[in-house]
Formats: structure tokens, sequence, C-alpha cells
């Protein structure tokens, strides 16, 4: 591919879209990354802000603040950040200092609930039993207690002035747990497809109707194939092989719900991490995230109404130099709507303004240290590029 195009070739990657009522500057997407350094409480630290300031200040067209819990009670991060009406305080504050830098920028909300993948220090919990260790099994009535969180998060998010939320679905976390084959509970929330969509399905017609009329944006990140028996994108709980009808459907589903967006993963963090995010030796699995998109294309198309949903997708970082030849390419085959950046978001959050005037660009060299330090409960950014998180590493590495 041409290595010497300039910034105004990729005239589609820097062109704005709209994403239902609202429109993003441009197609270039901080994916949710977790720091790990909110405040004692959940709050938004200085720390935090400061961060996604810098973001801002790199012109990005679309901002997921990173998997903001529902229920304090179970955080997969002991730093984690926390939605509720004791810290919405200091996410009006995130969102001010965010769009002071940015305003045309969107910023969304990544909503969760960790589920089984919480960390020791809080509750750990279940909705099947296969693999559940010592986490507890949930109840049909806390199943719609985390549902009601959610919406309650929501209307926070939007409260707090955020452009919309992301409903974490991706990642092994409790929302990927509810839509696999292997989430076989005999109550509403499991065993058939019907079942364990309910929980997303039911969440987006209750905001859609009190929340869309503000233009309040809807999406959902989502793991197309997790590499796991039994996982989404299997057709049953007993089977590994990769087979995309189920994900299919529910990207119609969504599609037909009213969603805005569906940002397209893969893979589970810390078990099957390189489909989720490709190092050196794997470089190449980024063709499968391209292959995913395109799935996701044909399943919109597949809805029961003219959808508009637009496709957020993922891989990018691990072609450095040549991303934007791939996004502008992916972009104007209509692959995709946008194209997301994770670990780059780290290496430099004034990735798209430094593309975009020439200037020279730290590039992630996909090391995994940040991934080390957020495994291990430390504050997570980029050990290469920043001091500080260089000290963090080796105070990690004091440890062993």
């Amino acid at each position: 591919m041409n290595m010497q195009k300039t910034p105004e070739k990729w005239s589609t990657l820097f062109s704005p879209l709209s994403i239902g009522q609202k429109r993003a500057p441009n197609r270039l997407v901080v994916q949710a990354m977790e720091g790990n350094d909110g405040g004692p409480a959940g709050e938004v630290s200085e720390r935090t802000r400061n961060r996604y300031v810098q973001l801002a200040r790199g012109k990005w067209g679309l901002v997921v603040v990173e998997a903001i819990s529902v229920d304090e009670r179970s955080k997969a991060r002991v730093n984690g950040m926390v939605m509720n009406r004791k810290n919405l305080d200091s996410f009006k504050k995130l969102v001010d200092a965010f769009k002071t830098e940015n305003p045309d920028g969107l910023l969304l909300f990544q909503l969760t609930h960790s589920g089984r993948k919480s960390g020791a220090f809080s509750r750990q919990v279940a909705l099947y039993d296969r693999d559940r260790g010592n986490a507890e099994l949930l109840s049909s009535a806390e199943v719609e207690e985390i549902r009601q969180m959610m919406v309650e998060a929501s209307h926070l998010s939007h409260e707090a002035g955020a452009d919309g939320i992301d409903f974490k679905l991706c990642h092994g976390y409790f929302g990927a747990e509810m839509l696999r084959p292997s989430n076989t509970r005999d109550d509403k929330w499991g065993t058939s497809f019907e079942n364990r969509t309910r929980f997303i399905r039911e969440s987006l017609r209750e905001l859609k109707s009190s929340l869309g009329k503000d233009g309040f944006i809807l999406g959902s990140r989502i793991s197309m194939f997790e590499g796991i028996r039994g996982g989404c994108g299997t057709a049953s709980p007993d089977s590994y092989i990769e087979d995309l009808t189920e994900m299919k459907r529910l990207i119609a589903m969504m599609a037909t719900e009213g969603a805005d967006y569906i940002n397209v993963s893969a893979g589970i963090p810390g078990w099957t991490s390189e489909i989720t995010r490709p190092t050196n030796p794997s470089k190449y699995f980024y063709l499968h995230h391209f292959r995913y998109c395109k799935e996701a294309r044909d399943a919109i198309a597949s809805a029961d109404v003219l959808s508009a949903m637009k496709i957020i997708g993922s891989a990018y970082t691990i072609l450095r130099e040549e991303a934007p030849d791939y996004a502008e390419e992916n972009l104007e085959h209509g692959l995709v709507d946008m194209i997301g950046f994770g670990r780059q978001s780290f290496a430099d959050p004034l990735y798209p303004e430094k593309l975009r005037t020439g200037e020279a660009i730290n590039y992630c060299t996909a090391c995994s240290a940040c991934t080390r330090l957020m495994v291990n409960q430390l504050h997570d950014g980029c050990v290469v590029y920043d001091p500080y998180y260089r000290g963090m590493l080796k105070q990690l590495q004091g440890r062993t």
C-alpha cells in the first residue's frame, strides 16, 4: 500500500459522520482503555480527567470513557470508576473538561458490570455454573437488578452531559457472559437466543423511549468470536468452532431496536488476548477483525428496518504507519464507518492531530506492558513514551 499519502488523501478518515442525531467531526475513535486510576469511591480522579483532556487535545472524533461499573460491589479494577449519584459531579467535571478542549468531539461512557471477571477484592458473580469457581450464582431477580442499574447509570450519564453510552457486551464481562450459548440458565435470562438477548433488548427499548428524543447515543461493543467453548460466536454450549449466526442475529436485532452503532471486537483479554488485540507475532489477526466488520455490515442489511446503525472497527493499532491507509480503504469500501484505536491512544493521545498536521507520531510497539500494569491493578498507560508508567512497571518488576 502507498505509504506516502498526505492527510488530504485521507479525506474520508477526516470527514464528519452523523451518529444518530449527533455528528462526529472525524472517523477516529478512542476505544475504552482502562487506566485504573479513579478515586477511592469510584469517582473520576484528577489523573483520570487529565488523561481525557489530553485525548480531547488530540481532536479524536469520538472518545469512549473506559469501563464504568454500574455496581460498586463488583469491579474488575481496584481503582475503577463507578457511575452512581454520589459520583455524578466528578463525571460532570470530566465532560466539561473534555468539551472545553474539544467541543465538537463526541464523548461516550462505557457502562459495565464485571460479573465473574470482578477482582478478588470485590463481589464476584456469575450467570451460569460452568467454570464459575468461587463466583456467586446470580438469581433471576439479581439479574434484573443489574439491568435496572444499567438503565439508571445511562440516565446519570445523560445527566452528566455525555453524548451517549456503550453497553459493554464484550471481552468476557457480564454482558458477554449473558449472550453465550453456554448460558444455559433455566429462567428468562438463559438458554434460548431470545432469553439471552433479553437484557440488551429490553434496556435498549427502555432507553430509546426515554432518552432517544434527546439524541442520546446508544450502542455497544461486542466480541464477535470469543475463542472459548460455548462462547460468543459459537453455535452451541459445547462448540468451540466459529459460527457467527447468532452474533449476526444480535446485530440485526440491535439495529431493529434503534441502536446507533456497534463497535466490533473479538476475544477475551487474559484468555484469548491475541484475538482481541493482535501482537507483533500475531499481527495478521487484524484480518479477522476486518472480516467481522463485513459480517456486521451484512447483519445490519438483514435487519427488519432500514437502519443507520454505524460500525466501529478495531485492531488498527497493530498496523502503525499503515493504519490510515487501511482505514481509508475500509471506509471507502463501506466496511466500517469509524476506525477504533485502543493501545495507540495510550501511546499517543494526540494521534489524530499529529496525523493531520504531519507531526511525528509515537506509535504503539505492542509490547503489552500496559496490559501487565492493568492486570496487576496498577495505574495503566504507555511505558514506552510516558515516564510515569515506566515507574509503574519498575514498581511491578520490583515485586517479582
